[in-house]
């Protein structure tokens, strides 16, 4: 026995030495080495952890296996691991290094290296909190306006990493306006931003519940314009004589609001109805406004105007057919060779019904004229105020002057 355990430990080396040549001198001719690339994945993930780095990337490896078997080797062959229970939880979420596993999943296959070794890790503690909900209507189209917004839920809860969650700052209902004007009542996905505004946490945040249920009244707007105030005159006329000369009105025009399209049929304002039946002076109305179905007056606008009806003497006209008089002719004869003239006046209906044919006989003036045929024109005088005279038909008159029989002389 003690011939066989002396110098042992020089026996137990040549057997190593015998073995490691064999096995080179066998590797050297069955065996070859190649390189494969393989995807690191996470182990021991702590459910109170979240992982910020979401690839761990590749790793190479060199291997060595039997020339036989080498065709056949492939990345599934290979298991690359990062043990996350040795990242330290004080320093979250700073990036550490943590080294890589990595093992083979098939007899034959020997791992000689991995590049990179160890790589970059940063994991954070999972934090829950609460935070209100916004919502955010896009652009208005032009002519609508909206109101307040109705949402479902006020807050919302939010679960993710501690550093990401923290920068939360509300969670936003982004909400389309139609250009229909119809109402909003929609169930909206909401979207985590930071106080800025700004997206925050997508992909890496839970968020319960995810949407919400907004609702917002869309209205078409209001406008304002200004239109002339038109007073509404019932049938009836002004006493005979008598006309409607003008009307006014105080103010002129009003302002008044409604929706643009039911204010483009809308031209003028109309008063209540007012009557000059009978009327022979001027007469002064208060009376209310009737707006239409739709329209209201604008702030500061009054409900009632004042009209002014001016009532003025009517003119008419009026024609006479009379006969003409021959004036001036001294000793002469004088004889129109037409019997009677129409003569046609203008003026106040009261005046002209207060004229007769001997109040508008035409005259021809035949003062020096010499025994013969003329043509003269007829002309009226002593017309009374207000009426005048429009014309006479035919405008000149045939008229032939003669001289007087002699004297007879008395017989002796």
């Amino acid at each position: 026995m003690s011939i066989l355990t002396r110098n042992w430990h020089l026996k137990l080396s040549a057997v190593l030495l015998s073995t490691v040549l064999y096995t080179g001198l066998v590797f050297s001719g069955s065996f070859s080495d190649a390189t494969i690339q393989v995807r690191v994945e996470q182990a021991n993930v702590s459910p109170d952890t979240f992982v910020l780095t979401g690839d761990l990337g590749l790793v190479e490896i060199t291997y060595r296996a039997s020339n036989d078997l080498q065709s056949s080797v492939t990345a599934a062959d290979f298991a690359a691991r990062v043990d996350l229970s040795s990242y330290d939880m004080e320093r979250a979420p700073e990036p550490q290094q943590l080294p890589v596993e990595v093992s083979t999943l098939r007899d034959g296959i020997q791992v000689i290296s991995v590049e990179p070794s160890a790589v970059p890790v940063e994991v954070d503690r999972i934090e829950v909190r609460t935070v209100p909900v916004e919502v955010e209507p896009g652009p208005i189209p032009d002519g609508l306006e909206i109101g307040d917004p109705v949402v479902s839920d006020e807050e919302v809860e939010v679960r993710g990493p501690a550093s990401v969650v923290n920068q939360i700052d509300r969670a936003q209902a982004l909400v389309d306006i139609p250009a229909s004007g119809i109402d909003v009542n929609d169930a909206v996905d909401l979207t985590l931003v930071d106080i800025e505004g700004q997206p925050v946490g997508t992909g890496m945040v839970d968020v319960e519940p995810e949407t919400v249920s907004v609702q917002i009244d869309v209205r078409a707007v209001e406008t304002e314009t200004t239109v002339a105030i038109r007073p509404d005159v019932a049938a009836g006329t002004p006493a005979p004589g008598f006309a409607l000369d003008a009307l006014s009105v105080d103010p002129a025009s009003v302002t008044i609001v409604g929706l643009p399209e039911v204010l483009a049929e809308v031209d003028a304002i109309l008063t209540d109805q007012i009557s000059i039946d009978g009327a022979s002076s001027d007469q002064t109305f208060e009376v209310d406004l009737v707006l239409p179905n739709g329209v209201s007056l604008a702030d500061g606008q009054p409900s009632t105007v004042t009209v002014t009806a001016t009532i003025v003497p009517s003119v008419s006209s009026r024609t006479f057919v009379v006969g003409v008089i021959c004036q001036g002719a001294g000793t002469n004869a004088c004889l129109p060779q037409i019997d009677q003239l129409s003569i046609t006046l203008s003026g106040e209906g009261e005046a002209l019904n207060g004229l007769d044919a001997s109040d508008v006989t035409p005259v021809v003036d035949a003062s020096g004229l010499e025994p013969g045929n003329y043509s003269l024109t007829p002309a009226v005088s002593g017309l009374p105020d207000g009426v005048s005279l429009l014309g006479i038909s035919p405008s000149s008159v045939p008229v032939t002057i003669s001289a007087p029989a002699p004297t007879p002389t008395p017989a002796p």
